[in-house]
């Protein structure tokens, strides 16, 4: 009895240890990974030796706090993520929509599906140009956000979908499951970690695509009007602390959703 007991401590303590090292090491490798990346450009910079080729680490540091000091940056940030967040919320009601419909119907799915195709394969600066012309610069950037996520959103919404499990369906069929009580207990905690996952990506993908398409439209009072001003008067240390912005906030935006949908998975 007492062989056995200490045979479950020892596993236990083996667990935890392998727990701490799989934690430490998760916490360690995107650490080395910055810490290269920082390294090879600092020499890189050392090796130009010009400023505005490629600024050194640490005058780039220095515009992206500086940034903070205007108000003017606030602005443009939050008009960016308000468009942004527009576009994302049209594009997703109608992906949802649309991936509802087109597991309920095989018919429309065909139909749909060269639409689908036809979007994946769009140019963006092209369409941003041609959007131009029949718009202006505040609208551009939202259609063009929406055309292009538009299929991503689809694909991942019609995999949720499919994640739910068809035999307890027909399970709650045979015992005369309530209608909604099936949707509440089982379709909407099936389908919510896999639709909350890919709001997070299609958010963050939707952020990057409304810079990019801001600083092509010439966008006032936006992120991308902040960069392509930057690149006008030729301060790289400056673009390269905007974008550092757009990718930080893309990773909070990843990262809030993933916990969202961790949290949906255990409460499923």
């Amino acid at each position: 009895m007492l062989d056995i007991k200490n045979k479950h401590e020892k596993d236990a303590r083996r667990r935890f240890a392998d727990g701490m090292r799989d934690k430490l090491r998760n916490a360690l490798l995107p650490i080395i990974t910055l810490a290269s990346i920082i390294l090879i450009w600092a020499a890189a910079a050392a090796a130009t030796d010009n400023p505005y080729v490629l600024p050194s680490v640490g005058r780039t540091v220095k515009e992206f706090f500086a940034l903070f000091a205007y108000g003017e940056f606030y602005a443009a940030v939050g008009a960016t993520i308000l468009r942004a967040a527009a576009a994302f919320a049209v594009s997703f009601v109608v992906a949802g929509v649309t991936a509802f419909a087109a597991k309920k119907n095989q018919i429309f799915e065909r139909l749909v599906a060269p639409l689908v195709t036809v979007l994946r394969a769009l140019p963006t600066v092209a369409v941003v140009l041609l959007l131009l012309v029949w718009t202006n610069s505040e609208i551009a950037p939202m259609i063009v956000t929406m055309l292009v996520v538009f299929p991503t959103l689809f694909t991942n919404l019609e995999n949720a979908l499919d994640s739910v499990d068809g035999e307890l369906l027909e399970m709650c069929k045979v015992y005369g499951v309530p209608a909604k009580k099936v949707l509440t207990k089982v379709k909407i905690p099936a389908v919510l970690p896999q639709v909350t996952r890919a709001a997070g990506s299609g958010l963050s993908l939707n952020l990057k695509l409304m810079v990019a398409a801001e600083v092509l439209s010439q966008t006032a009072v936006s992120l991308g009007y902040f960069l392509s001003t930057s690149k006008a008067y030729f301060e790289t240390a400056k673009m390269i602390a905007l974008v550092l912005v757009a990718v930080i906030l893309g990773l909070i935006i990843e990262s809030v959703f993933e916990r969202l949908a961790a949290a949906a998975e255990k409460h499923r």
